[in-house]
Formats: structure tokens, sequence, C-alpha cells
């Protein structure tokens, strides 16, 4: 069995879970949006901060590491949810005109 450390796993929601939001975005409805901004993203959130805490109990964070740093884990889900808006307003405003 592999372990990966907290740090890694941060890295990872970072790195690919985040943009894999938006692959297909475009194709992706109402009932998808409200779910991933109530259920998915506020789930993820929490999971990174827990693993953020993690770290720096673990020490695998040294102080002052932005990776761990609590308040740019907010302000990249808030970054992330504000940008999914963006793109279902995008994507709504393109479908009314296009019909």
């Amino acid at each position: 069995m592999v372990t990966t450390s907290a740090r890694k796993r941060i890295e990872s929601i970072e790195r690919d879970i985040i943009p894999s939001m938006f692959v297909g975005i475009l194709s992706k409805d109402e009932l998808w949006l409200k779910h991933t901004l109530e259920k998915t993203l506020p789930a993820l959130q929490a999971r990174a901060l827990h693993l953020a805490d993690e770290c720096k109990k673990n020490g695998e964070c040294k102080e002052n590491d932005v990776m761990c740093d609590e308040d740019r884990i907010r302000a990249l889900f808030e970054e992330t949810r504000s940008k999914l808006m963006r793109e279902h307003l995008t994507r709504e405003r393109h479908s009314r005109f296009h019909h």
C-alpha cells in the first residue's frame, strides 16, 4: 500500500482536481454547477485545510510554507468558485443567443 504525504495530496488537489472541474464546463448543466458549488468545493476545501494542518503537525511544511497557508487555500477555492460561476454565465449567455 502506498502512502502519500499530506503535502502531496494538497498539491494533487491544486494541480489535478481543481483544473479538472473546468474540463468540458461548457457541456455541464445547472445541476452539476449547483452540486459543485454547494457540495464538492466545500468538501474539497475542508479536506485541503485539514491536509494543511496535518502537514504542519507532521513537519512536512516548514514555517511560512505557501503550500500549507490556510488563507491561500481559502483564496484558491474562492477564486475557483468565481471562475466556475463566470464560465457558467458565459455558457448561459452564449446558449441564449445561439439557439
